[in-house]
C-alpha cells in the first residue's frame, strides 16, 4: 500500500463513525439518482428482460457505507463491498444488516489496485462482474486511469462501469458534453476555493479535483470501455453542512460498456 493510499485509509477509518450523517443528505441525494438512471446505467437487472433469470453480481470498490450497492442490490443477486478502510466496511456490512440484505450483500477490507494479489476468497468473489461502481472515491485515487483499467479486467464482457464523481470546479465538462447522444444538462459553475481548500483535512488524500465528460471518456477508452459511453450532469447540487454554512458542488454520472 503506498503512502498516499494509507494516508486515505487512515483518513476514512477517522470519518466513519460521523460519515452518513455528516453526508446524510447528499448520501440520500445520490441514492435517489442513481435509481431514476437505474435503467440508463444498464439493462440487465433481476426485474428487466434482459436479467431476469440470471445471476446479476454488482461490486462497489472504495464503497465506504454502500450507498450505491444498498440501492441497486434489490436489482442483482450479489454485492459486494471493498474498502481499504476496515471501519467503512464495517459500515457497509452494517448497512446491510439494518436493510435486511446480509444474505446478498457483504463488504470486505481489501485492495484490489495493488500488486499483491488480495486473499483468494476475496479476489474470486470480485470476478465475473456485470456491474461495477465506484461513488465519489475516484478522485481519491492516485492513479485513476491504472484504477479503471484494473478493475474493468473483473467485468465480464458487456459489464458495465458506472461513476460518481465531482465536475471540475471550473465546470468545463468538456467539447463532447454537448454534443453527447443528444443530452444537455444544465449545471453551476463552481467559483472560489477548490476542495483542498473546503475540506482542508482531506488535502492529502485528493488527487484529482473533478472529471470533465473528455475525461472520463479518454478514461473509459484506455481502460477497454469502448461501448454505450455517456456522461450526465446531476442537476440537483450535492450540498454539504460545513463550518456552519452549505457547501454545494456538482456531481456526475457516466457510465460505459466494457467491449
Amino acid at each position: 500500500m503506498s503512502d498516499f493510499t494509507e494516508a486515505n485509509r487512515k483518513y476514512f477509518d477517522n470519518l466513519s463513525a460521523t460519515y452518513k450523517e455528516r453526508f446524510g443528505d447528499s448520501l440520500k441525494m445520490l441514492s435517489a439518482q442513481t435509481l431514476q438512471r437505474r435503467h440508463w446505467i444498464n439493462d440487465r437487472w433481476t426485474d428487466t428482460e434482459a436479467g431476469r433469470g440470471q445471476k446479476i453480481k454488482l461490486l462497489e470498490y472504495a464503497c465506504g457505507p454502500g450507498v450505491i450497492s444498498m440501492t441497486l442490490a434489490p436489482f442483482v443477486t450479489e454485492v459486494i463491498g471493498v474498502d481499504i478502510s476496515d471501519k467503512m466496511v464495517a459500515e457497509f456490512n452494517q448497512s446491510a444488516n439494518t436493510l435486511g440484505l446480509a444474505d446478498k450483500v457483504i463488504g470486505y477490507k481489501a485492495d484490489l489496485l495493488t500488486e499483491h494479489a488480495p486473499a483468494e476468497a476475496i479476489d474470486s468473489a470480485c470476478t465475473n462482474l456485470d456491474v461495477l461502481t465506484i461513488s465519489m472515491a475516484l478522485h481519491h485515487f492516485e492513479h485513476p486511469d491504472r484504477a479503471l483499467k484494473s478493475l474493468g479486467q473483473r467485468l465480464k464482457k458487456d459489464g458495465v462501469c458506472f461513476i460518481i464523481d465531482l465536475v471540475p470546479r471550473d465546470g468545463h465538462l468538456g467539447p463532447e458534453h454537448e454534443h453527447n447522444h443528444g443530452h444537455s444538462h444544465e449545471h453551476s459553475h463552481e467559483h472560489g476555493h477548490g476542495i483542498e481548500d473546503e475540506f482542508p483535512e482531506a488535502a492529502h488524500t485528493v488527487k484529482t479535483h473533478g472529471f470533465s465528460c473528455e475525461d472520463m471518456q479518454q478514461l473509459f477508452q484506455g481502460s477497454g470501455f469502448n461501448a454505450g459511453f455517456d456522461y450526465q450532469v446531476v442537476p440537483e447540487p450535492l450540498k454539504i453542512t460545513i463550518g456552519g454554512g452549505t457547501l454545494s458542488k456538482t456531481v456526475f454520472m457516466a457510465r460505459a460498456q466494457r467491449a
